[in-house]
């Protein structure tokens, strides 16, 4: 009997521990964010973890979100919901048209996942009923991506960039301009 019992209790603890912790998103806990703030023909993506990077993006003391997400159009909603899609990946080769570019990532599309950024406001940061902003960043090529930063200028602090990192090509980062009011991305490293 008593090893009945800690064998019970040892089950517990085990389906305990695989359950989420406190406090962690889901993408089915990040689902009805994605379809209030970008609308239905966003879906979290499957294929890349974590689906979202909290930071600073925008460098105004407030946590953002960038959200990993799937969709075949991304701009019929952005006058709807209130969003700028913006292509910076072929913006750095000159070309950065999102009417244009975002047919571009549709040939691939185990590789055509965007990035929905929601720069936070107030207290609730991004997590607000109304976003300070929100972007859908389009072609950007990536197989995971995680916080990083990266000094911009010799005398100010460095910034916080979203590290996108294509496995087996390239790590990259993009990153905020406030000072241009656009999303910039840059080639980095290649990876061995």
């Amino acid at each position: 009997m008593k090893f009945l019992s800690t064998a019970l209790l040892l089950a517990v603890c085990l389906a305990a521990a695989q359950q989420n912790p406190p406090g962690t998103v889901t993408a089915e806990s990040l689902a009805p964010v994605v379809k209030k703030q970008f609308g239905p023909t966003f879906s979290i993506s499957n294929s890349i973890q974590p689906p979202l990077i909290t930071a600073d993006f925008n460098g105004d003391g407030v946590e953002d979100a960038v959200i990993v997400a799937d969709s075949k159009e991304p701009l019929p909603d952005s006058y709807d919901f209130k969003y700028v899609v913006a292509d910076p990946y072929n913006s750095y080769f000159g070309f950065g048209n999102p009417r244009v570019t975002s047919t571009f990532g549709q040939s691939d599309p185990s590789q055509n996942h965007d990035l929905l950024v929601i720069f936070g406001s107030g207290a609730d940061a991004w997590r607000a009923t109304t976003p300070k902003a929100k972007y859908v960043l389009i072609n950007v090529p990536f197989d995971t991506i995680h916080v990083g930063r990266m000094l911009l200028k010799k005398n100010k602090p460095p910034v916080f960039v979203i590290k996108a990192v294509e496995s087996q090509v390239m790590d990259s980062a993009v990153w905020w301009d406030a000072k241009k009011k656009k999303w910039k991305w840059e080639p980095g490293s290649t990876l061995e």
